[in-house]
C-alpha cells in the first residue's frame, strides 16, 4: 500500500482485553460514538464543567443569553443517553483516531494504530518498528 486510505489495518483491544483486527473505516463498529458529544454547545458545557464544576457550568449555560437553551437541553439529553448506552467517544474522537492512523502511516507505512478501549474512554497508540531516531542510546 503506497498511500493512506481507510482500508489501512488497525487493531482494537476491547474492554475485555480481546484483540480484534479491523481497518480504520471499521473503527466505528468497535467504538460506540456519540454525535451529540461533538456539538459545540455540549463541548462548551464540558469545558466549563472541567473548570468550574458541573452544577455551576449548567447554571452558566442556562443563564447565557447566547445559548439556545432548548437546543442545548436536547443535545445534552442525547449525549447523556448515548453515554448511558455505552458511548465512549465523540465524533471528534473518531476523526482524531483516523488522523492519528494517517500520521503514523505517513511516518512509516508499517506503523499501525492500536485502540485500547477502557471502561469510560479509549487510548490511541501508534506501534511499529522503531527507526534510528527513536532508539534509545
Amino acid at each position: 500500500m503506497d498511500s493512506f486510505d481507510m482500508s489501512v489495518p488497525c487493531v482494537v483491544i476491547d474492554s475485555h482485553c480481546e484483540l480484534k483486527e479491523s481497518t480504520v473505516s471499521g473503527l466505528s463498529t468497535h467504538l460506540k460514538v456519540s454525535a451529540a458529544m461533538s456539538a459545540p454547545l455540549v463541548k462548551k458545557y464540558i469545558m466549563l464543567s472541567s473548570r468550574i464544576g458541573s452544577n455551576k457550568a449548567m447554571e452558566t449555560m442556562l443563564a447565557d443569553l447566547d445559548t439556545d437553551v432548548e437546543e442545548f437541553s436536547l443535545l445534552w439529553s442525547e449525549a447523556k443517553r448515548d453515554v448511558e448506552q455505552g458511548a465512549i467517544a465523540s465524533m471528534d474522537d473518531l476523526v482524531a483516531a483516523i488522523a492519528t492512523a494517517k500520521k503514523g502511516f505517513q511516518e512509516s507505512p508499517r506503523r499501525i494504530l492500536v485502540v485500547q478501549i477502557n471502561k469510560h474512554d479509549c487510548d490511541l497508540l501508534l506501534v511499529g518498528q522503531p527507526n534510528d531516531e527513536n532508539r534509545w542510546l
